[in-house]
């Protein structure tokens, strides 16, 4: 088949992932109840983004902690 003039080989072409995507997911408490919500919303925005071929998965953030005003956690400072 190599060797036949009359046969072309086309290579299949990737598709180009243009957009790099980092997943941001949070609950408030680390209840039974709320750790099942986090694995739920990282696996439904895992699929989506897998379903979606100019996507590139970059990382998963996840946050347990809760909203007081006033929470003293340096990540989410603004500079």
């Amino acid at each position: 088949m190599v060797n036949n003039p009359k046969v072309h080989i086309i290579p299949p072409v990737s598709p180009k992932r243009d957009k790099r995507v980092g997943i941001y997911c949070r609950v408030s408490t680390n209840s039974l109840e709320q750790l099942k919500s986090l694995t739920a919303q990282v696996s439904h925005l895992t699929r989506i983004t897998a379903a979606t071929p100019q996507w590139l998965l970059v990382d998963v953030y996840i946050d347990i902690a809760t909203s007081k005003t006033g929470s003293s956690r340096k990540e989410f400072t603004v500079c």
